[in-house]
């Protein structure tokens, strides 16, 4: 059974704190607690924690002088005065357990971060079912090149800074708010933007209505709120929870693009704003749904008091983040991308994005679907959006905090999607199918949420090219 949030207020948080100097992480290794690790460092706490595997987070905390050790275990946590963790875990973890029993003070990873975020005067969450880490990285990194220092949690490394955070130590705390489990209830944010609202995080939400029901809760917690436009239901129960809300939108909103081109590298368009057209800007990242990330970014850094002179050359300058459409190189011929996508949506834009890419050769995904749970409740969706493929391989599904399979194998997908698309086993027997398929011209997909991105691993070993 997998844990639930705590319920700590920022200033409850504070009290517990009081006096605890040594912070122990059960997940460390995870994007987001990887990061909050770092940044509870950087306000003078010793930290040190456990995961179940190694990974790049893992060794760049080591770099940063964290003790991480792999593998769970009480013995570990020998000095430890107060512990955070992941949802991700088991109730039977052995160290959440030894926290328990010791009467440790816990901290789910949403509270000790609305903890962390309450001494800035100006508090970002960014929430959304898609595109909360690409925002938050396109804002963070647009008023760090306007010479602001904000501070960032990223659910990804960002190009700017290599690493999922970073301590500007000014007054602006930018965040990625997670939804599941309605873990962003525990964040009080000046500003909440809330970019989508879609169905997701099914062990959780029973419908629709109850993950907008969840998002405009978010909302209503926070002074100022920015909302997607075509969303007028989240609009409506938004402004039934006593918030004006402000909007953006491609064509309608507050603030909505005019006079788009598509480019190879990502569309052009003019800024409009309530107070008149700001100017034109040229993104470098592609796809239609990065001008609406761009749009509400814009937004919010407007929000925060920017001038639309300095803003736009700044979001022009945005490259993407890791395992967003990030190119990784040539692999027989064929240019390859990894990109994070796992709920239908997210796979109908980037492939609609790849084929923006792709010159006159065929569009090759390898899938890995993320959860047991989300792979049934979505099944039809995925399999038709993965049907705009050329060609579809299916990895074994990542089950992340799930043990249950529900029915639900690869092959069964594969089926569905059609006579292009295959389970071929393991990531070895994966690496030498798409050796054999792929040709130059051709543009391969990696895409999936879990582990998928090992198997880049094997691509050097059959030539892998940057």
């Amino acid at each position: 059974m997998s844990l639930e949030n705590t319920t700590h207020t920022p200033r409850e948080a504070a009290a517990l704190l009081q006096g605890v100097s040594a912070l122990w992480f059960i997940g460390i290794g995870g994007v987001h607690m990887s990061a909050l690790a770092l940044l509870a460092r950087a306000r003078g706490f010793r930290v040190a924690g456990s995961d179940r595997a190694e990974n790049e987070h893992t060794a760049r905390l080591r770099q940063s002088g964290v003790t991480v050790y792999i593998g769970h275990n009480a013995a570990h946590m020998i000095g430890a005065e107060a512990v955070v963790y992941t949802l991700a875990i088991a109730e039977d973890n052995p160290e959440y357990q030894a926290a328990v029993n010791l009467s440790l003070p816990l901290f789910s990873r949403a509270d000790f971060l609305g903890y962390l975020a309450a001494s800035h005067r100006a508090r970002i969450g960014i929430a959304g079912t898609h595109g909360k880490s690409t925002v938050t990285a396109m804002l963070g990194e647009s008023l760090w090149r306007m010479g602001r220092l904000p501070n960032i949690l990223c659910g990804a490394t960002m190009r700017a800074f290599d690493a999922p955070f970073f301590v500007g130590g000014g007054e602006e705390f930018l965040f990625e708010a997670c939804e599941y489990k309605d873990s962003f209830l525990c964040l009080s944010p000046t500003l909440a933007v809330i970019l989508n609202a879609e169905l997701d995080h099914v062990d959780f939400f029973e419908n629709e209505h109850a993950v907008r029901n969840a998002f405009a809760n978010f909302a209503k917690g926070a002074e100022d709120v920015l909302l997607p436009a075509e969303d007028t239901a989240l609009c409506a129960l938004v402004r039934d929870k006593g918030k004006k809300p402000l909007t953006f939108g491609l064509a309608t909103g507050d603030y909505h693009a005019a006079n788009l081109t598509e480019g190879r590298a990502g569309y052009s368009f003019d800024v409009i704003a309530p107070q008149g057209a700001l100017g034109r800007i040229t993104l470098s990242v592609p796809g239609l749904h990065n001008v609406k990330n761009a749009l509400a970014a814009a937004a919010a850094a407007l929000l925060c008091g920017v001038s639309p002179a300095d803003l736009l050359p700044a979001l022009a300058a945005f490259q993407g983040i890791k395992r967003r459409m990030e190119y990784k190189g040539i692999f027989c011929g064929a240019t390859v991308f990894d990109d994070y996508a796992h709920h239908p949506t997210e796979i109908e834009v980037s492939l609609k994005a790849a084929r923006t890419l792709l010159g006159k050769g065929r569009l090759f995904v390898l899938f890995q679907s993320h959860t047991y749970s989300r792979t049934r409740a979505f099944f039809t969706e995925i399999a038709g959006a993965l049907r705009d493929a050329d060609r579809v391989i299916i990895a074994d599904i990542y089950p992340a905090r799930e043990r249950a399979h529900l029915g639900m194998t690869a092959t069964g997908l594969a089926r569905a999607i059609g006579a292009h698309a295959s389970y071929e086993g393991g990531f070895a027997d994966m690496t030498a199918t798409l050796a054999r398929e792929l040709a130059p011209g051709d543009l391969l997909l990696v895409m999936g949420a879990g582990d998928i991105d090992r198997i880049f691993g094997l691509f050097w070993a059959k030539g892998f090219t940057l």
